[in-house]
Order: structure tokens, then C-alpha cells, then sequence
């Protein structure tokens, strides 16, 4: 549709925009010499470049109605006096390696979970399967991927995998106009996901957790294996996620009115999360710091690796971290009256 354009000159290999009226006025006269868009073919693909109040822009698509759409909206911006958007544009050349780095690059910065997406882009970009086109890479290839998976991790974790490629490709396909035909984790068969844990916690293996990592659980913890016991603990008290509980700073505290503020959870919501008498207890053993200063003083990979060590040190190595929250959420409901007040204190 060119109802918004006056005039189209072609040439064998370049097309012309001359805009219309309306944007022809923005602060542009026939004195000052007419501005447009430019549209050239080069090779296989289209190059689009606008000049417009100083600015010069550009960017490559593989079809002309691409090419022709950005620029129509570049230039809309740079006349409403905004900087034209990058683009950094998807060819055929790429791979879905490539995007999943782009995605990790450009859009996981902004969400929870950071370093696992990170951990989990470069096994997967190492990986034949992914190294390939878009226009390669369908259920058929994924299904493949997904069995060779199968062979040494759960269904769980091949699930959260799925669930991280679907969202890579949706992004992509949405933002990005990335050539798949379609979103490939939808036409396969995901594997079904083993019963819930139902895994509790005893005092004594809290206990032996706590004296596997050297803490005395009254003395304020000196190294990052103690910092992780004091991490565990929490988790028990409050139902909070390893993610969460690493993101707090005393500025979330609450102490006269007992609660930990959670700006960001892993649904992306905020949450107020109860603190109860051995969570303030605990919190005092720590010592209260700076506004802005962690609560708890480990980074993540550490935390992991320090409490597998110590769950095997233990004897128990069927304990997982996150078998907290269910310990923790357990206690919850005893106290709590329904089932949404529930689920909104644990999230």
C-alpha cells in the first residue's frame, strides 16, 4: 500500500521514496533540497538508508517490503524528533546459535535467572543442532535434540531447556522478524515431568547441613561456606527462591513490621513475604548493614557448589536447596487461613 507516497522512481537495481506531502513540510523546502529514503538492492538483499535532520541511518533486509516498512518508520521517528531505532537485522547467514546469543545479549539482562540463561546459551551454541539457519531448524531436528537430552538429564530439566529455546524463538519471530516457519518447541512432544517433590526438611538434617558448611548457627558467618548455611536457613524460614533470597538488601527489611519486600520474583511480580520470629532472629545474627549492602553474602554458583558439597558431606544426597521453599510453604500453611493467601506470600 503507497497511499502515504507521492512519487516511486525504479532503476534496475535501486528504488527511490520520494515521501509524501505531509512529511514532505517537516521542516523541509524546496530551497533546502528534498530528503528521502533510498532503497538499493544489493546481492541477495535490501539496503535501506534515510538522511534526515543530521541523521543518517541504514539498515539491511532481505525482502523490499522489510526495507520499506523500517524506513517509512525511521523516518517517522527522526521527524517526531526521537534517534532512529538500530537494527541489527537477522540475514540468512545467521544461525540459531547466533540468536540465542543475541537473545542473551540483548534481553536477559532484563529478567530473572540471568546466569542460568547464560550458562545454558553457550552448551546449547556449542551444540551441531543449533548451528544451523533458522529455516533449518524445525521440530524434526529439536525432537532429535530432545531425546539425545533425555539420555542424561530428567524431563525436568529438558523441559526448562524447552521452555528457554520457545522463548528465544517467540522473541526472535516477534521482534526481531526472524525467518522460522514456525515455533518448532509447539510441534514436538515435551517429556512429562516426574511427580512434585515432596521432600521435607528434618531439624537434624538442618543441623548437619549447618556443621558440614562451619557454622555454629549464633556466630555471624565469616566465609562463603557459612554464608550458604545462613542461605538454607532463611530459604526454611521464608519460602523464599535461592534467586530471591540473594537479590534482598537490608533496604527490603522490614523489622518494625516483620516482612522482606521482593521488588522482582521469578513471575516477574513484586512480593511482601512475612518474616517470622527465627527469620528476625536469624537477620539479627547477621547484623543489619547498609541500605544498598546484600543480606545474604555469596554469589550463586558459589552457593550451589558449596551446598552440594555439603549435602553429600551430610549423607544426604537426595537434599536439594529448593526443597526449602516446600518446607517453608508446609509451615505457611498452617498459619495462613486459604489457599490464595498462601500463594501469594510464597508466589
Amino acid at each position: 500500500d503507497y497511499s502515504d507516497l507521492t512519487l516511486l522512481f525504479f532503476t534496475q537495481m535501486h528504488l527511490i521514496i520520494l515521501p509524501s506531502t505531509p512529511f514532505l513540510h517537516h521542516g523541509v523546502t524546496p530551497s533546502q533540497g528534498i530528503e528521502m529514503a533510498s532503497i538499493m538492492k544489493r546481492g541477495q538483499s535490501w539496503r535501506a538508508m534515510i538522511v534526515r535532520k543530521g541523521q543518517r541511518v541504514n539498515a539491511t533486509f532481505d525482502t523490499r517490503v522489510e526495507a520499506e516498512e523500517w524506513a517509512l518508520q525511521a523516518e517517522a521517528a527522526i521527524l517526531a524528533g526521537r534517534k532512529a531505532a538500530p537494527v541489527v537485522h537477522l540475514g540468512t547467514h545467521q544461525t540459531v546459535a547466533d540468536i540465542i546469543r543475541r537473545y542473551v545479549r540483548e534481553v536477559t539482562p532484563n529478567k530473572g535467572g540471568r546466569r542460568w540463561e547464560e550458562i545454558r546459551c553457550e552448551a546449547l551454541c556449542r551444540l551441531s543442532t543449533f548451528n544451523v539457519p533458522p529455516q533449518l531448524f524445525g521440530p524434526v531436528e529439536l525432537a532429535a535434540w530432545r531425546d539425545e537430552r533425555l539420555r542424561s538429564v530428567a524431563p525436568s530439566t529438558v523441559n526448562r531447556d524447552l521452555n528457554f529455546i520457545s522463548a528465544v524463538i517467540n522473541h526472535a519471530i516477534k521482534e526481531w522478524r526472524s525467518p522460522f516457519s514456525a515455533n518448532p518447541v509447539h510441534l514436538i512432544q515435551r517429556p512429562k515431568n516426574p511427580r512434585a517433590r515432596k521432600r521435607r526438611v528434618s531439624m537434624a538434617e538442618r543441623i548437619a547441613i549447618a556443621e558440614a558448611l562451619g557454622w555454629d548457627r549464633v556466630s555471624r558467618p565469616a566465609t562463603k561456606k557459612a554464608w550458604t548455611a545462613v542461605a538454607f536457613y532463611l530459604a526454611l524460614e521464608t519460602a523464599m527462591r535461592k534467586g530471591e533470597i540473594l537479590s534482598l538488601t537490608w533496604g527490603n527489611i522490614n523489622f518494625d513490621r516483620k516482612f522482606a519486600y521482593l521488588r522482582k520474583t521469578k513471575n516477574g511480580d513484586e512480593r511482601y513475604v512475612p518474616l517470622s520470629s527465627d527469620a528476625l532472629a536469624l537477620l539479627h545474627i547477621i547484623g543489619r548493614q547498609n541500605a544498598a549492602d546484600p543480606v545474604i553474602c555469596v554469589e550463586s554458583g558459589t552457593l550451589d557448589q558449596f551446598f552440594r558439597r555439603a549435602r553429600d558431606a551430610a549423607g544426604l544426597p537426595d537434599l536439594h536447596f529448593h526443597d526449602s521453599r516446600r518446607e517453608a510453604t508446609t509451615a505457611f500453611s498452617k498459619k495462613l487461613s486459604n489457599v490464595l493467601e498462601l500463594a501469594a506470600v510464597t508466589g
